[in-house]
């Protein structure tokens, strides 16, 4: 009877000790899901969100963990926290814009990295995909001479309303840019770019195209978090201020993911609709590759005025930055 006893005795204490670290996961799953739901508030809520994808597996990984265990009370907790994490995965509440077959206009968004020690690669990917604009981030540097060497693409407008800035915009048809007027500060330690907003004479059509190039700060610290919200929200504010019926692209490096209510906001604000096809788009910006698996967010976006419609939008092939480049299909009415 001794021996029996001291045999069982183990496994109740490590019955306990699994409950005991079950439950704790869970508060911590359950902490993370509550600080993500307050993202639009809360600059570590919205730290959070740019891993929503990793988020929503681990909290299947520990629901699988949890039924092996079989504890059913912490399983269904963990059931609710998977629906409330992987549902933004699969719906989206973004307006996104209509789709079409044949497209008419092909658009390029990438951030270039300013020391990218390969810069060519860059124009072997320009080669390949054939855009007829080019928006480019972080062209600073070397990037103006290498950009301007691009065959095919004798218009470059940038450094000549901002030497220092790295929101450069190329096109095989004529362009004039600006400034975009009293921006919040970025650049520098607050990371991003000024906004620019450039005009394109594409042929045959009367109106000209309106192009905003943006690099938004970096949330990567509070203050950088803080100046990213309220520079797309006067970017924003700009597209909505333009004439009606103009076409307007929104092109750039927002360092902002889709599942932020800052990207919902500055689809709101300004009235353009999303490009993105479904809720989850492939990373743009990456962070690691592991055995060839990128591990990453999509924070660089394009958007598009009501009446442009989207035939295709995908990721292009790493050239060295830690960006991809973005690539999209349109038709303009």
């Amino acid at each position: 009877m001794t021996t029996a006893s001291l045999t069982r005795s183990p496994p109740a204490m490590a019955s306990k000790t699994s409950t005991g670290v079950t439950w704790l996961l869970v508060f911590a799953a359950a902490l993370t899901t509550g600080l993500a739901a307050f993202a639009d508030r809360s600059w570590p809520g919205d730290m959070i969100i740019f891993f929503r994808p990793q988020l929503a597996l681990g909290v299947l990984l520990l629901l699988c963990a949890g039924i092996w265990l079989r504890r059913w009370l912490a399983c269904v907790a963990l059931g609710a926290l998977l629906v409330v994490n992987g549902l933004p995965l699969f719906v989206t509440g973004a307006p996104t814009a209509a789709a079409a077959e044949t497209p008419n206009l092909r658009i390029l968004s990438a951030n270039v990295l300013f020391d990218n020690p390969e810069p060519a690669r860059f124009g072997e990917v320009v080669a390949a995909l054939a855009p007829d604009i080019i928006v480019t981030q972080e062209a600073k540097f070397k990037w103006p001479g290498v950009l301007k060497a691009l065959p095919g693409y004798p218009y470059l407008v940038g450094p000549n309303i901002s030497k220092w800035n790295g929101n450069l915009v190329l096109s095989r048809y004529p362009l004039r840019a600006r400034l975009v007027a009293d921006m919040p500060p970025s650049g520098y330690a607050l990371g991003g770019g000024y906004a620019v907003r450039v005009e394109v004479d594409l042929p045959g059509r009367a109106q000209p195209l309106v192009v905003y190039a943006v690099h938004a700060p970096t949330p990567r610290t509070f203050a950088g978090w803080q100046a990213r919200n309220r520079y797309l929200d006067v970017v924003a504010e700009r597209i909505a201020a333009e004439p009606e019926g103009t076409p307007v692209v929104l092109a750039g490096d927002w360092n902002t993911p889709v599942w932020s209510p800052a990207y919902g906001r500055t689809l709101l604000l300004s009235g353009l609709e999303a490009t993105e096809r479904s809720a989850w788009p492939p990373a743009s910006r990456l962070f690691a590759s592991f055995g060839g698996v990128d591990f990453g967010t999509p924070i660089d976006h394009i958007a598009i005025s009501r009446g442009v419609e989207v035939a295709d939008l995908f990721t292009g092939p790493d050239f060295g930055s830690d960006h991809l480049p973005v690539v999209v299909d349109l038709k303009l009415p």
